[in-house]
């Protein structure tokens, strides 16, 4: 017999992770699902180095740190028509450096042809600076930083940016697709937002519902959850 999509101990840490984002203020009653449309997005067509730093600062507001600095550049890669694939973005869509005083965020120009895949890529190097501005005590320890921080991109609302944008890359970043549903499922569970599955391409909110049925047997814990966030 084949194991659930989400083994048992990932789902524990994922509880335990929405449990550390309310402790530190990341997720609240009032955090709302944020969908990638052009009311969350209203991001007009320009040259690459004026989107994005728009697109990082308009994300870094979201997160509640709009105040802190952050510089965003294109990295040094070969700009598509260059490329043995035009289509195929750079081994790295993104990075996140801090010198403890201002942040460094790179991206990929190609990234702009997929911008799902950019919003997404964009919030976890955000998010890295939103965790390093909290106590970085996260569940999983200090090697699970890059998991936590594709995690809480969903404990703050933004699961199906996550979802959408894996799904356009063709990649699916740090954690599984499956792992992102069944975060989301309880993001959806605790917060009472509307339906995320509505929201989703096809094949994420096939995942989306399949990770909903394995909420059974945590209902104590979820209980817990939603009762911290009153």
């Amino acid at each position: 017999m084949f194991g659930p999509m989400v083994d048992e101990e990932t789902q524990g840490w994922v509880l335990d992770s929405f449990d550390w984002a309310i402790e530190n203020g990341l997720l609240t009653a009032q955090t709302p699902l944020i969908l990638p449309d052009r009311e969350s997005f209203p991001i007009p067509k320009a040259p690459h180095d004026q989107l994005v730093p728009e697109l990082v600062q308009r994300l870094a507001g979201m997160m509640g740190i709009g105040s802190a600095p952050i510089r965003v550049e294109a990295l040094d890669v070969l700009p598509p028509e260059y490329r043995y694939d035009p289509t195929a973005l750079s081994a790295v869509g993104g990075t996140w450096q801090s010198d403890g005083t201002e942040a460094r965020i790179t991206y990929d120009p190609a990234m702009v042809a997929t911008p799902l895949a950019l919003i997404a890529t964009m919030a976890h190097e955000v998010m890295h600076h939103r965790l390093h501005l909290t106590a970085l005590d996260l569940p999983g320890g200090a090697e699970a930083e890059e998991l936590s921080t594709d995690l809480h991109c969903i404990t703050m609302g933004f699961g199906v940016v996550q979802m959408a944008g894996a799904e356009q890359a063709g990649w699916q970043g740090y954690l599984r697709q499956e792992t992102r549903a069944f975060a989301l499922a309880v993001f959806h569970e605790v917060t009472g937002c509307v339906d995320p599955g509505k929201h989703l391409p096809k094949r994420s909110a096939r995942l989306f519902g399949k990770a909903k049925k394995l909420l059974k047997g945590w209902e104590d814990d979820l209980a817990d959850v939603r009762a911290a966030l009153r």
